[in-house]
């Protein structure tokens, strides 16, 4: 659902230096490397329709910082806003511009639900904890609308009801455990039958959940209007400033950078989506490509105004919103990653198969379609983030790894969680979205 990428151009590994632990260095050595360079096919609707923003200045010379967070995408202008209350000195870094990775090509569907069904969840994780991943998501809603409520109003953020679908009818009964799990949770959901989902929104399928509890945002005017504001705050920005790698110096990190500039840092939050990856020892997370589409603006503009958020029980499965302009946006087709190059190879047949789906779905054609785009995005065994402290690495390094389908509502939980390890707290969160889950394989 949210197209968070990796481009291997974007950070490097860390590096060895004379005075880093040497056993540390050793297990973290040589890391894995990704071929792909590019984040996504170069024509995601929330660019073209916001553009790119202002340009920052790229870092020309030697600096010292309390934070220094790595990506100016969403999950890092959102981990800078939680940690600039506490007068720390933040500087972000990113070899792009701000919002112009992952966060330009997300769909941005805002949901409580997790693209593990609750009832798996449990099975993996035991009741607790999938409890409490399934309500810190509903919670990111007011948490978002709290903090932000003058930028929400202008990145197009509203509320709407998420339908989750029945693939077919083998996977009613398992969607109806689902909606029972769920409201033994206190979530508003309703169950739909067929007739009900063709008069209600036009959808042919055996049935669905229809929950009360969904949004959807523009993501890259939330990103750029938020990072405008840290930087009146303060954080100091530099754009087109490539890691090539980071140096343990004692307590502290050293950051390199392309061109020779250095960053000390106390502390270094990675929030730059999958590329992130090539910091950790073992991999976290599988990479797969993701099909998107945006259509000409709709003859019944209301359509699209008031269309709920759609995906469904199918893997890989398919996914649809509505725009603020009145358009339909649809993806999914998802297959595993090789590089980009195949990956945008299979972009005209990829979208053929979503207007298929389309077609099966609703019934009649795909609106004239007005943009396409692929991007790549990591998913977890379990569908949660991976947020904290890794196992076996310095202290001072802390990781704000969003994945999966819920990349903006983890992202605004990863804030609140990395400001805590900064100043040396838990969280109640550092055990359902921290390391834990996969701590015996990042260690070996």
């Amino acid at each position: 659902m949210a197209l968070w990428e990796y481009s291997h151009k974007h950070i490097a590994p860390l590096s060895t230096a004379p005075d880093a632990r040497k056993p540390m260095l050793d297990r973290m050595w040589p890391f894995r490397r990704n071929p792909s360079n590019r984040i996504r096919s170069s024509s995601p609707y929330w660019l073209l329709r916001d553009g790119m923003g202002d340009a920052r200045h790229a870092l020309r010379e030697s600096i010292d910082c309390d934070v220094a967070i790595i990506g100016a995408g969403i999950t890092g202008a959102l981990v800078a806003d939680a940690l600039v209350a506490t007068g720390q000195r933040i500087v972000i870094l990113d070899s792009r511009d701000v919002a112009l990775g992952s966060t330009a090509a997300t769909t941005a569907l805002l949901q409580y639900e997790i693209d593990t069904p609750l009832t798996e969840l449990v099975t993996q994780l035991g009741a607790d904890a999938a409890a409490r991943a399934y309500l810190a998501c509903a919670s990111s809603f007011d948490l978002l609308e709290q903090r932000f409520p003058e930028l929400l109003q202008v990145s197009n953020y509203r509320r709407v009801p998420s339908l989750y679908l029945a693939e077919d009818s083998r996977s009613v009964s398992a969607l109806q455990a689902e909606l029972a799990a769920r409201r033994a949770l206190g979530f508003q959901c309703t169950w739909l039958e067929p007739g009900e989902l063709v008069e209600r929104h036009g959808c042919r399928r055996p049935g669905a959940i229809l929950s009360a509890l969904g949004g959807q945002m523009d993501p890259i005017r939330f990103t750029q209007g938020l990072v405008a504001g840290l930087e009146r705050h303060g954080v100091r920005l530099f754009a087109r400033s490539r890691v090539t790698g980071i140096v343990e110096r004692g307590e502290r990190l050293q950051l390199e950078i392309d061109g020779g500039a250095r960053v000390d840092a106390a502390h270094v939050v990675v929030a730059a989506g999958f590329e992130s990856l090539d910091f950790l020892p073992r991999p976290v997370a599988d990479i797969d490509n993701t099909y998107a589409l945006v259509t000409e603006p709709l003859p019944d503009r209301s359509r699209a105004l008031t269309l709920p958020l759609i995906w469904e029980s199918a893997q890989p499965y398919i996914y649809m919103r509505g725009t603020p302009d009145g358009r339909l946006i649809l993806g999914g087709e998802d297959v595993p990653f090789k590089d980009p190059v195949a990956r945008d190879a299979l972009l005209g047949r990829q979208v053929r198969r979503l207007a298929t789906k389309y077609r099966q779905l609703f019934d009649e054609d795909l609106p004239p379609i007005a943009h396409a785009w692929g991007g790549s995005f990591a998913r977890t065994p379990d569908g949660l983030p991976f947020i904290g402290r890794a196992p076996g690495m310095h202290p001072a390094l802390l990781f704000a790894l969003c994945y999966g389908g819920n990349g903006i509502t983890y992202s605004v939980h990863a804030g609140e969680m990395i400001r805590a390890a900064v100043e040396g707290r838990t969280h109640e969160l550092d055990a359902v979205f921290g390391f834990f889950r996969a701590s015996k394989e990042i260690a070996t």
